[in-house]
């Protein structure tokens, strides 16, 4: 109240990125009352209209990805496309990840890594690398992923991109598990993941607790019974924590994953009641969620 009306399009920005950190947060209410606030200041034909727009179409894709609704995700792609061709065509490659169509989607991001390069887009190089990365791994290739991760990182590290360091770091960290190396993945996530506690999206948040819980899990495959007893509890633990931070963010299809572990993990400690309610939340989540012949947990 009070404030002298500021219509400019560095405010517009401000108020965009304000919305995006209330979604990354799970605050999606507050979100939506600042896209309202955009929506007022900056009328759909005004000269930065177009700003709010993306933000918003953007925010709904994430959502929507979030929820295991890859076809309304995919509706959104032409709109986005619209108000900013590379992140569109990003968007279409996530979607089609997410469907394991991975050939259609590396030939998506070569074009957009070769083009993103030519013009210095830094942030979506870095993006485009991490997403190449993942459809090694899914592919099961996760040795020509690594160089992939130390490029990612070493631009993150040079252009001071902190969060995508940090994801960073989660992706070399999940390429070590599958290489069958936890106990350095391990290591590699105890030095990296106070930044992503403290500051990183929630979503971002509950990957790192998940991946925590993985790496304790493999290795503690070769432990005497009691302590393999007490490194499961602990994963447990560690499972319960990313489940809350993706329900933050009604992240379906990572909470499927969760309670698929866990049950595992109670049966081999003969937790059977705990084992059964999660095998039946995990039953319940398969059936909403759209299946694409992707192997459970073989995604960060």
């Amino acid at each position: 109240a009070g404030v002298q009306q500021n219509n400019t399009e560095s405010f517009a920005v401000a108020l965009c990125h304000l919305a995006e950190l209330h979604a990354e947060q799970g605050c999606f209410a507050a979100a939506s009352e600042v896209l309202k606030h955009l929506k007022e200041r900056f009328p759909p034909n005004s000269q930065h209209a177009q700003l709010w727009m993306l933000c918003d179409q953007k925010i709904q894709f994430d959502r929507a990805m979030n929820d295991g609704k890859y076809h309304l995700a995919d509706s959104l792609v032409t709109g986005i496309t619209a108000l900013n061709s590379i992140e569109g065509v990003y968007r279409k490659a996530v979607v089609l990840q997410a469907q394991n169509q991975m050939s259609e989607a590396h030939q998506l991001l070569q074009k957009l890594l070769i083009h993103c390069q030519k013009i210095r887009n830094t942030e979506m190089v870095i993006s485009v690398l991490l997403s190449v990365a993942e459809l090694y791994w899914r592919s099961s290739s996760p040795t020509i992923a690594l160089p992939v991760l130390l490029q990612a990182l070493a631009l993150s590290k040079e252009y001071r991109l902190q969060y995508l360091a940090s994801e960073t770091v989660l992706n070399l960290a999940f390429a070590q598990l599958i290489l069958g190396i936890p106990e350095q993945a391990l290591s590699l996530l105890h030095m990296a993941i106070e930044p992503i506690l403290a500051d990183g999206a929630v979503l971002d948040k509950g990957r790192a607790m998940f991946l925590v819980a993985k790496c304790q899990v493999a290795s503690a495959a070769s432990y005497d019974p009691l302590k393999k007893a007490e490194a499961l509890e602990a994963a447990i633990e560690n499972l319960n924590e990313a489940k809350n931070y993706f329900a933050k963010v009604d992240c379906k299809e990572q909470i499927r994953d969760v309670v698929y572990f866990q049950a595992r993990l109670y049966h081999t400690l003969g937790r059977t009641q705990e084992r059964n309610r999660c095998a039946m939340l995990f039953r319940q989540l398969h059936q909403e969620l759209p299946s694409h012949g992707v192997p459970l947990i073989n995604h960060l």
